[in-house]
């Protein structure tokens, strides 16, 4: 699969520049490859300058966080006009959203006797728990970053702080606007009843979304047959994406994905801005 839609930078929570991220999908074979920051689009630039050495083409994104009835999913918005003064007022209001959380958080695991996670807002403008994971872990709070939000940033542990996205509609709508191709993310992560995913896509759908992310990095075939399906189903697009943060034993690099199973409409499908090209 030459595609990999969802992938993230240091300009969030990933650990590659976007130049290396760049570098990594072109040498796993990679040719078209979206940045996808949560909350920001400052990685696209870089990328697309670097994609010039690479042979890959680079599709403008971002992930963004929506509420749907008291549930928290993720949006990829592909093939943006960055510009656009709605999506801009849009990330803004998201990345305050952050900063409010994230300095609630710091002050939890201050009172906790772990001073200090404030100063990771001088590392990144865009700070979400992975942030604070990473940071709990390398300073011996916890062995892994996973077991981080397990012991402190889950729902219902001491840092946990929750927070009201913007509604789905409304997400949709700023990408639309901006001339994005809308994908509801990783729809088998939200943890719903399969009656309750499909409201979940029924209402995506109702708010004008495009695509389902059908194929995603640890998915078995069952799995991407069964969003195949439902993409068919309500009448939406399929995209790829392995949700790339950093290289890890068992996902060393971006890309790597399965191709879309038969009878799926790829999201690329009449954008020419994110098909494949011998020339990019």
């Amino acid at each position: 699969m030459y595609y990999d839609l969802h992938t993230h930078t240091v300009c969030s929570d990933g650990r590659l520049t976007p130049e290396a991220l760049v570098e990594a999908a072109a040498a796993a074979g990679v040719r078209v490859l979206a940045v996808t920051d949560h909350d920001t689009v400052e990685g696209v630039a870089a990328a697309r300058a670097s994609a010039v050495r690479h042979a890959v083409r680079v599709v403008a994104g971002v992930e963004i966080s929506a509420s749907w009835e008291g549930h928290a999913v993720h949006v990829v918005g592909l093939d943006l006009r960055i510009d656009d003064d709605g999506l801009t007022e849009g990330l803004d209001r998201l990345r305050a959203i952050r900063r409010a959380r994230g300095a609630a958080i710091a002050d939890r695991l201050a009172g906790l006797g772990m001073p200090g996670a404030h100063g990771l807002f001088e590392q990144c403008a865009v700070i979400g728990r992975g942030h604070f994971a990473q940071w709990l872990s390398a300073g011996g709070h916890a062995r892994s970053p996973g077991q981080a939000f397990r012991l402190f940033l889950q729902r219902g542990r001491p840092a946990y702080v929750g927070v009201e996205w913007p509604a789905l509609a409304e997400v949709v709508a700023w990408l639309r606007k901006a001339g994005g191709c809308v994908v509801l993310a990783h729809p088998t992560r939200y943890t719903l009843s399969g009656g309750r995913l499909r409201q979940l896509i029924q209402a995506f759908v109702q708010a004008g979304g495009d695509a389902l992310e059908v194929v995603s990095a640890g998915l078995d075939a069952g799995e991407m047959g069964r969003l195949a399906r439902l993409a068919g189903q309500f009448g939406l697009r399929a995209s790829v994406g392995s949700d790339f943060h950093d290289a890890l034993p068992w996902r060393k690099t971006p890309g790597g994905l399965a191709d879309l199973p038969a009878g799926c409409v790829a999201v690329w499908s009449g954008r020419p801005a994110m098909q494949w090209t011998e020339k990019v």
